[in-house]
């Protein structure tokens, strides 16, 4: 992790140092994830004053912590006006004495999925250092950039909830290599339209250093749009003939996985994606652009994408103590998002029913019924059996229940679903388990796993 000193921490967040300087190595702001040697931040969020926790984190193990107001904290401290902002300038200040290339990622869907990819290919020619889980907001960025030690590339997410969010992150780590994986309806809610979610992921472009270089998707509604805010090179991939790189052939196997061909004028490769889902190959081929556009043996960097190991809670296919086949993508969910993943559970390959566990989607404003009732059409023409969750799901469960000889509940709660879905459940089964991530689908995966009498057989 990135070391700095305490004296230093003070200048450039404009703060004051109150006690002995010394020497932290890396940050943190919870302090149940401290570990020995550790800068704290006490951050004060909606629900939490990282004040009160200063005292568990030193005896965790931090050397000192970031406060905005004076107290007996049992540690040195620098006092500064905003300690959400200080860790930002002290993020920014540590990447001004960096020379780690920085590749950016965002997009409505798919920007951790793609993330993980190109820090795999990049992996094959690169020491990478790539944002852990999902530290993608104003919070995660900087803690993920004073991870630095040595690495040559740092491959970084930057999510939004509004407007001027990714330009607060690209002011900390201007890219050098911006990826755009698509523009869709998360959030339209906050935003309000399409247009307005475009807006805000440009900022990835606008913030970009000079010269960077941008891989856009060739075939997204707003590619055009976002072509003209690149401030360099820009390298497109779609199955769209004008693409930089061509993606077509897509071949699935029995559980899913698809690979396809991938053309760059008279160059031809066959890749092959690590999880299941058509959407993937997106993802792989937004890799493999990045890859080249950072000088990286091919042949090495589509051999680490087909090699890349599943990022938690996306598309994981797990077996319950039963015999059912769990899908947990229990990460979050968009309409875009929902859509793809039935389309992948109606490519898996299944001797049992296909049953869907769909939640509520959040923040979709005036798009949520027709979202949930579009979502409810795919699930029926897909599931056997489909489970809703949430007040807003109510709409997938009326879209199902339209069709014909469709098996449709609806629940509140997870709990609610979970009692259902075990006295439903067979051996042999496929279940995929989505929804938003307030509603803490993943409960539902954890009680599946743990096995239970009253289960199906």
């Amino acid at each position: 992790m990135a070391e700095f000193s305490l004296d230093w921490v003070a200048a450039v967040t404009g703060g004051r140092l109150e006690g002995a300087t010394l020497t932290a190595e890396g940050v943190v702001s919870d302090s149940r994830e401290v570990r020995a040697g550790q800068l704290f931040f006490a951050l004060i969020g909606d629900r939490e004053d990282g004040h009160v926790h200063v005292p568990a984190a030193v005896l965790a193990g931090a050397v000192a912590a970031v406060v905005s107001r004076p107290g007996r904290y049992g540690c040195p401290v620098v006092i500064v006006a905003d300690t959400r902002q200080a860790l930002a300038d002290l993020a920014h200040a540590y990447m001004l004495h960096t020379k780690a290339r920085v590749v950016a990622v965002t997009g409505s869907v798919g920007k951790t999925s793609c993330k993980e990819l190109i820090a795999a290919a990049l992996s094959s020619e690169y020491s990478v250092l790539k944002s852990a889980g999902n530290q993608n907001t104003e919070i995660g960025l900087p803690v993920s950039v004073l991870s630095h030690r040595d690495e040559e590339v740092m491959v970084l997410e930057m999510a939004m909830r509004g407007l001027g969010q990714i330009a607060f992150l690209t002011a900390i780590a201007p890219p050098d290599v911006a990826v755009v994986t698509n523009v869709g309806e998360a959030h339209i809610e906050l935003l309000g339209s399409r247009d307005n979610i475009a807006r805000a992921k440009a900022e990835i472009l606008e913030g970009s250093a000079s010269g960077a270089i941008a891989i856009l998707n060739r075939d997204d509604d707003y590619y055009a749009y976002l072509f003209r805010r690149a401030k360099g090179t820009v390298l497109s991939f779609g199955v769209h003939a004008e693409a930089d790189w061509v993606i077509g052939k897509p071949e699935a196997n029995d559980l899913g996985h698809y690979s396809f061909l991938l053309c760059h004028g008279e160059q031809e490769y066959t890749v092959r994606c690590p999880w299941p889902g058509r959407h993937h190959i997106y993802n792989a081929a937004a890799a493999v652009a990045t890859a080249s556009a950072m000088g990286v043996d091919l042949t090495r960097a589509i051999d680490a994408i087909a090699a890349c190991p599943p990022s938690k809670q996306r598309y994981n296919v797990l077996l319950s103590p039963e015999g059912a086949v769990i899908i947990d993508d229990t990460y979050n969910a968009s309409p875009v998002s929902m859509l793809a993943a039935l389309a992948t559970l109606s490519e898996t390959k299944a001797t049992g029913r296909r049953i869907a566990v769909l939640g509520s989607m959040f923040e979709l404003g005036a798009r949520s019924r027709s979202a949930h009732q579009e979502v409810g059409d795919t699930a029926a023409a897909v599931c056997d059996i489909v489970i809703t969750v949430g007040v807003e799901a109510q709409d997938i469960a009326a879209a199902v229940a339209s069709h014909a000889n469709k098996s449709v509940f609806t629940c509140q709660t997870p709990s609610e679903a979970t009692l259902l879905l075990k006295r439903e459940l067979r051996r042999k089964d496929v279940v995929l388990i989505k929804g938003s991530r307030g509603l803490r689908m993943e409960r539902i995966v954890a009680a599946l796993l743990e096995g239970d009498e009253t289960s199906g057989q």
